[in-house]
């Protein structure tokens, strides 16, 4: 019977999903991706122009700035 997708009544049920190892590796490699931003975004601050990370600063007068 079982080769047509039929079960006894008092066969096991079957188990729902659970995560495996690529759900883990997935969460990881989120987490990383997300450090590695925040301290992008941390060491942008520094160099920007007046703390900003998106701003350029002007070639002939470079400051770093300090977070506190």
């Amino acid at each position: 019977m079982s080769q047509f997708g039929m079960q006894m009544p008092a066969a096991k049920a079957k188990r729902g999903a659970s995560p495996d190892v690529y759900t883990a590796l997935v969460v990881t490699a989120a987490a990383f991706l997300f450090a590695a931003c925040w301290v992008m975004y941390i060491s942008g601050t520094k160099v920007g122009k007046d703390g900003k990370f998106w701003e350029l600063q002007d070639s002939k007068s470079i400051k770093i700035h300090s977070v506190k």
